[in-house]
């Protein structure tokens, strides 16, 4: 049953995260910078998140000193990485092409589960990678897809990919350390130290950003970062880091789907496919015998 609600807040973190693709596409359309998109984003989910549980149960909030450099490797390598890279590739580019390359990251999860942490790589686990590479691989249209995409779009991907598969490996450890709240604190408060260094809050307000404007940057941050990350790290806490990485497959999928009623995208045939091959990877995970991940800690 647990693994269950894993692969379930999994993939619904990836829907959310699919669908939000498009919303920041949109918004880079209508000339918004991506990095206030991704600095705002992180750093309004971080305030709604420490307020809350500084009122409710501020206990959760206590940490070691000698984990804030693992809490800031999550949170600046793996989240601010990732989602930087990722929004940029999508802003050179295009939603398919950045997610097809970012979505290689589940083969350098596996890699180094099984080189590093010696996980075994059952048959069906071989079976949902190949599923799911093929799938985002079909998805944004086979080669024809990848060979219009601009190179510098490429290789911001290939680089949020990499973090990405930081955050999955990584974002374990800490969650077995510290529970699924104080791990999701702690990983989008680093990311939101290290934005205010790069960019300062003065300089944020300084723009004169309206109140529309801010209310966009609450409904991103809200989509994209507060509910699906929740979600994400709560499925962390059930499943292995490969088992996550190629549920969360779903993303590319939905990012096509939404992009293609929304921005005028392509879904032919081969992202039909692909999305059937995508949503069987995750079939065959929920069918394979590995058992339950549990953890010493209980969830808060």
């Amino acid at each position: 049953m647990n693994r269950v609600k894993g692969y379930l807040f999994i993939a619904c973190a990836a829907t959310l995260w699919g669908a939000s693709a498009t919303l920041v596409k949109y918004l880079f359309n209508a000339q918004f910078h991506p990095l206030i998109i991704i600095q705002t984003r992180v750093s309004i989910a971080f305030v709604l998140l420490f307020f809350y549980f500084i009122t409710t149960n501020p206990r959760i909030l206590k940490f070691r000193i000698r984990d804030v450099p693992l809490f800031f490797f999550v949170g600046v390598c793996g989240v601010a990485g990732s989602n930087y890279f990722y929004y940029f590739a999508i802003k050179e580019s295009n939603v398919a092409t950045a997610i097809v390359v970012q979505y290689s990251a589940p083969i350098m999860v596996a890699l180094y589960a099984i080189v590093v942490q010696h996980e075994r790589m059952t048959k069906f686990k071989l079976l949902a990678l190949i599923f799911s590479s093929l799938g985002i691989f079909l998805a944004v249209g086979g080669l024809n897809g990848l060979l219009v995409a601009n190179s510098k779009g490429i290789l911001f991907a290939l680089v949020a990919a990499v973090s990405y598969a930081i955050f999955n490996i990584a974002g374990k450890p800490l969650i077995e350390k510290y529970t699924v709240w104080p791990s999701l604190v702690f990983s989008l408060g680093a990311a939101t130290l290290f934005w205010m260094v790069i960019q300062t809050p003065q300089t944020i307000l300084a723009a004169n950003y309206s109140f529309r404007d801010w209310q966009v940057f609450a409904l991103v941050s809200t989509t994209s970062i507060l509910i699906p990350y929740s979600l994400y790290f709560l499925g962390l806490h059930f499943l292995t880091p490969t088992s996550a990485i190629i549920t969360s497959t779903l993303e590319p999928v939905v990012a096509i789907v939404t992009a293609f009623v929304f921005l005028g995208g392509s879904m032919g045939t081969l992202q039909t496919v692909g999305a059937v091959f995508v949503i069987g990877s995750i079939i065959l995970l929920e069918t394979s015998s590995e058992p339950t991940i549990e953890t010493h800690n209980q969830q808060r």
